[in-house]
C-alpha cells in the first residue's frame, strides 16, 4: 500500500468485499493510456481497517511494460 500515487485517475466509488472486510474502493487507471492499475481505499467499514482509508493499491504485474 501506498500513500501517494502520482499519474493516475479515480474511477468511480463502488462498495466491494475483500477477504478483510466490506470497502468503499475506486479504481486507479494510468493518465497516459487509461490501464487499470489497481485501487484506492476510500472508506473502511471495519474500525480495525481504518487505516488503509486513503491508501493506494499498485498492481505490479499490471504496471510492467511488455517487450
Amino acid at each position: 500500500m501506498f500513500n501517494h500515487a502520482m499519474n493516475i485517475v479515480l474511477g468511480p466509488k463502488q462498495d466491494r468485499q475483500m477477504l478483510t472486510g466490506l470497502y468503499t474502493l475506486a479504481d486507479i487507471f494510468c493518465n497516459r493510456c487509461g490501464e487499470e492499475l489497481g485501487w484506492k481505499y476510500v472508506q473502511a467499514y471495519d474500525l480495525e481497517n481504518r487505516f488503509k482509508e486513503g491508501k493506494f493499491v499498485l498492481e505490479k504485474l499490471k504496471m510492467v511494460e511488455d517487450y
